[in-house]
């Protein structure tokens, strides 16, 4: 047998395993490539069946070849994104051409052809940039392609702020992640070379980046472009109220190629502020440092077959927490008040916070065969959040500490062209989130107030140290199958989570005095004053948990193309979700009276979600 035949072989075995109905779930499809499709006639209107179309990835020079069907049309899915090169030619017709005809992620491209009989000319060549529109798609979607992410200029080099490019987007003042249409930018779900990418615990992206901890967690660089899917999205797209966010990475080309950038800012190119020019005693320029570098590079392995890409982000971060003892104009003279002012005042310096962080992405990609194509990438981002626990000017330094994030993220995939109608795509994904906070202190944390006001905080914070780990592991498979008029697709995916939470809150006690005095004698006795301790309950597993899940989902999607005037996208989605149940039963006597039983999570076995467009 040949090893041609050894690798259909294999992937009719995964198909057949990943498409029954335990395994159906889905991803998808067009995660990370596009379609280009249409329809090919004479000059009189007559479709053209059998005549061959040439397809030419400009970047990478792989060929895709297909011949149009019994009513004039063809179809090529699964096609990387660039630029492509397609010709037409049958016998009796001259040879029809267009250059550089542009493929964006998840985008459907429809090509009228019209082929000129041979001896009126040798070669038809169409050059004008004539635009193509997605008469196909009925989804509410906007792509920024590479030119914007490599041109535009954005704050913190994070690219998903590219996305506030959009309509109907704006910034979640609630947490800082991306609102679509008014929503809270936890209900977005974020994809990343067809793999899930988000953090299932919090509800945000994966690192939980661009809400206040790290940057990001994929470089600026090592993003080719990104499509956004805001509203009736197909079948394939779901686990998400808001929007879609479908990103792919960049892949090497036949041309070696390579980029390079150095970013600076530094207090001591700055002027001293009036601030700091009117304090007593005036104080000198504060600490500021912005040192952002990077590099990239990509090429062929082996020409029109093997191709790389590498790239490294960095960057160090300086800014001042400024502290300050927060005093009313008025401050009692008495002994305590004052012996809590000097207790105090060590602890109100001013401390710096830093931002420093490592990524690194390196991606291969292989041409095994004309009908197979196989990706691996992988991505790893180090964040190191100096003072991140807590911020502000009535936070002492003990009251904070380090914020960590380690983000590791290895997809493969494997594309394949079964017959001329039949085409497949594997996807697997290892992925692991991990996201301590470290504590200064081991002091209970003290909130003092005088006059109404906090005067300052001291000890370990009430949540820290803390820690949060996520390992997935994400299998996913996607099928196409053209007949005639239809175009189906259907796939499955599963996602399982294994999920570490430690969140000791109040586990070290927390004091709160509304007075300096207060604070001395060491006794909460005041109205409104307290101390609060928590404690593991009997048969708990105290501040660790494990809230493991596994996700299933299955989409059938049909693009039934009527006429040349009119396609129906029609589909169907299924998603059930199974929760880790508690190992404890709350033993409230109210909750028993209300039926609420703690021990057990219900699961929701219902959520059918059907497509019309």
């Amino acid at each position: 047998m040949s090893g041609k035949s050894v690798l259909n072989s294999i992937i009719l075995l995964l198909l057949l395993l990943t498409t029954n109905e335990r395994a159906l779930a889905g991803i998808q499809s067009q995660a990370t490539t596009g379609t280009i499709e249409g329809t090919l006639s004479d000059q009189t209107g007559a479709v053209l069946p059998d005549v061959n179309i040439n397809l030419k990835n400009v970047e990478t020079g792989i060929v895709r070849v297909l011949l149009t069907d019994d009513h004039g049309l063809f179809r090529a899915p699964l096609l990387l994104v660039g630029h492509y090169d397609v010709s037409a030619e049958g016998p009796g017709f001259s040879t029809f051409q267009r250059k550089g005809v542009e493929l964006t992620v998840g985008q459907t491209v429809t090509m009228n052809i019209q082929l000129v009989v041979a001896g009126t000319a040798q070669a038809v060549s169409v050059t004008e940039d004539v635009p193509l529109i997605e008469i196909t798609r009925t989804q509410v979607s906007s792509t920024v392609d590479d030119r914007a992410v490599a041109n535009l200029p954005v704050n913190g080099r994070n690219f998903i702020d590219f996305v506030l490019l959009t309509p109907g987007v704006t910034r979640d003042v609630r947490a800082g992640d991306i609102s679509f249409a008014g929503q809270r930018g936890t209900m977005n779900s974020l994809v990343i070379d067809g793999a899930d990418n988000n953090n299932t615990f919090f509800g945000q992206a994966t690192g939980r980046t661009g809400s206040g901890r790290a940057p990001f967690q994929f470089s600026q660089d090592a993003v080719k472009e990104f499509q956004v899917n805001s509203n009736g999205y197909s079948a394939e797209f779901g686990r998400a109220g808001g929007a879609v966010i479908n990103v792919v990475t960049k892949s090497g080309t036949n041309d070696l190629h390579g980029t390079g950038f150095w970013f600076y800012r530094d207090k001591s190119l700055n002027a001293n502020d009036v601030i700091n020019k009117v304090a007593v005693p005036p104080r000198g320029r504060s600490p500021y440092h912005f040192n952002q570098f990077g590099v990239s590079a990509g090429g062929p392995i082996v020409k029109d077959k093997g191709f790389f890409f590498f790239n490294y982000d960095g960057q160090r971060n300086t800014v001042q927490n400024i502290v300050f003892l927060n005093l009313p104009p008025v401050v009692p003279l008495d002994l305590p008040t004052q012996s809590a002012i000097q207790r105090l005042s060590p602890l109100a310096k001013s401390w710096n916070r830093t931002q420093n962080q490592d990524t690194f992405l390196g991606k291969g990609d292989w041409q095994a065969t004309s009908d197979h194509r196989i990706s691996l990438r992988y991505n790893h981002q180090n964040y190191t959040g100096g003072g991140g626990e807590a911020g502000g000017p009535q936070n002492a330094f003990e009251h904070t500490g380090d914020s960590l994030v380690k983000t590791d993220t290895l997809n493969g995939s494997l594309s394949s062209i079964l017959t001329s109608r039949l085409f497949n795509e594997f996807r697997a994904q290892y992925a692991r989130d991990k996201e301590p906070g470290e504590a200064n202190s081991a002091n209970p944390e003290a909130t003092i107030i005088e006059g109404g006001q906090t005067v300052l905080t001291i000890g370990r914070n009430f949540f820290s140290p803390r820690e949060t780990t996520i390992k997935r592991g994400q299998f996913a498979d996607n099928v196409s199958f053209i007949a005639g008029l239809h175009s189906f697709k259907f796939g499955g995916d599963l996602n399982i989570d294994r999920i570490l939470n430690f969140f000791p809150g109040n586990f070290s006690g927390s004091y709160r005095f509304n007075s300096l005095a207060d604070f001395t004698s060491g006794r909460p006795t005041a109205s409104g004053e307290r101390y609060v301790q928590a404690f593991a309950g009997d048969g708990t597993t105290g501040a660790t948990t494990k809230p493991n899940l596994a996700e299933f989902a299955g989409f059938f999607q049909d693009d039934w193309r009527v006429n040349s005037k009119l396609t129906l996208n029609l589909g169907v989605r299924y998603d059930v979700q199974g929760l880790a149940q508690p190992t404890t039963k709350n033993p409230s006597p109210q909750l028993a009276a209300a039926g609420i039983d703690t021990s057990r999570i219900a699961v929701d076995k219902n959520n059918f979600a059907p497509r019309l467009g």
